[in-house]
């Protein structure tokens, strides 16, 4: 049984009960930090249960970002087809093998994310209908991954609008939907 939450929560008091009065009170910037760090550790450790969710969302965003891709790409002689569909290849096996690693998640996700900045960059020397639906591609995947990245770090407090952001479990869950 994994006690990383026990242990951050640990950290925590400790920071809070132990560290923080011992900090002088003149020293404003030290108190800050130190407050700040709490913070982030809570936030961490309240996402702990999502990281490898966190990792499957990321590489099913890649995959359908690149899907599209492939589909405007069309040709199999266009620049960076053939990396792209190899990417790919590697995310769905990743997806498909069940109980993954984090870290194969990532490299496979890694690679998506290589292969497809690699169509980007070269979109310019491609018709400018098949550049402009590469971009509309890639910003249309954008939204799903704001949508994800607003939630995630929502408890940190730096939305704008926070009572218009779905939780972390609702947007990995319209992501399966989609």
């Amino acid at each position: 049984m994994d006690h990383t939450d026990v242990g951050l929560r640990a950290v925590v008091r400790a920071l809070a009960d132990v560290v923080t009065p011992a900090v002088d009170e003149s020293n404003s910037l030290a108190r800050e930090q130190l407050r700040l760090s709490i913070d982030y550790i809570e936030f961490v450790a309240a996402r702990l249960e999502y990281l490898n969710d966190r990792e499957v969302f990321d590489l099913r965003n890649h995959l359908a970002m690149a899907r599209n891709i492939v589909q405007i790409l069309g040709d199999a002689a266009a620049p960076g087809h053939s990396t792209l569909v190899a990417a790919i290849g590697q995310g769905e096996t990743a997806l498909s093998s069940g109980a993954v690693p984090m870290r194969s998640l990532k490299d496979a996700t890694a690679s998506l994310a290589a292969a497809v900045a690699d169509v980007v960059r070269s979109a310019s020397e491609m018709e400018q209908s098949v550049a402009r639906a590469i971009e509309k591609a890639v910003i249309d995947s954008s939204k799903e991954r704001i949508a994800f990245e607003r939630a995630w770090y929502e408890p940190l407090g730096f939305d704008p609008n926070p009572g218009n952001v779905p939780s972390v479990r609702d947007v990995m869950d319209r992501q399966l939907e989609g």
